[in-house]
C-alpha cells in the first residue's frame, strides 16, 4: 500500500474539497474507497465531497441507520455505505456486499471500512482522516494495488 495524496484541512468546507479532489483526480467505475477516523473527524464531509466531484446533484446524507445510499449518475452508480452500527462480518455480507463489490459501473465509498479489513481485497482506496488540532484534519490517501 502506497501513500499517493497527503492533505490538512481546517474546514468542512475544506474537507469536501479535499473530497472532490479525490473524485476527480482518481476514481472511476469499480472503485472502492475505505473512509477510515475518529468519530465527528469529517468522514461524511470528505464523502460529500467525493459525490459532488463525481457530479451527484443530490444531497447527500450519511447512511449511519439506513446503511447504504445509491446515488445513480449516468454511467455508473455511486454507492455509500457506513459501518459504524455493524458489529460482525455476517452483518456486511447480508447487506449485500458482494454484490457491491462486483459493480464494475458502481463507486463504492465505506465509512468506518476498517472495522471489517479483511473483507477488502485489492484493488482500493484507504483514506485516512486524523485530527491534528482542534480545526486540523490530517487526510491520507493510500492505494493498495496489489493482487493476492
Amino acid at each position: 500500500m502506497k501513500i499517493i495524496a497527503r492533505w490538512q484541512s481546517k474546514s468542512e468546507e475544506e474537507t469536501r474539497k479535499w473530497g472532490e479532489k479525490l473524485a476527480k483526480d482518481f476514481l472511476r467505475p469499480g472503485d472502492l474507497v475505505i473512509v477510515a477516523g475518529e468519530l465527528g473527524v469529517g468522514k461524511t464531509q470528505l464523502v460529500k465531497g467525493i459525490a459532488k466531484g463525481l457530479g451527484i446533484k443530490e444531497e447527500v446524507k450519511s447512511p449511519s441507520f439506513s446503511l447504504v445510499h445509491e446515488y445513480r449518475k449516468e454511467g455508473f452508480t455511486f454507492y455509500h455505505l457506513d459501518f459504524y452500527r455493524l458489529e460482525k462480518e455476517e452483518e456486511v455480507v447480508d447487506l449485500g456486499w458482494e454484490e457491491y463489490r462486483e459493480d464494475e459501473k458502481g463507486i463504492v465509498v465505506v465509512e468506518w471500512g476498517d472495522k471489517f479489513p479483511f473483507l477488502f481485497s485489492p484493488p482500493f482506496f484507504l483514506v485516512h482522516l486524523r485530527y491534528r488540532e482542534e480545526d486540523t484534519r490530517d487526510i491520507e490517501v493510500y492505494y493498495d494495488s496489489c493482487s493476492g
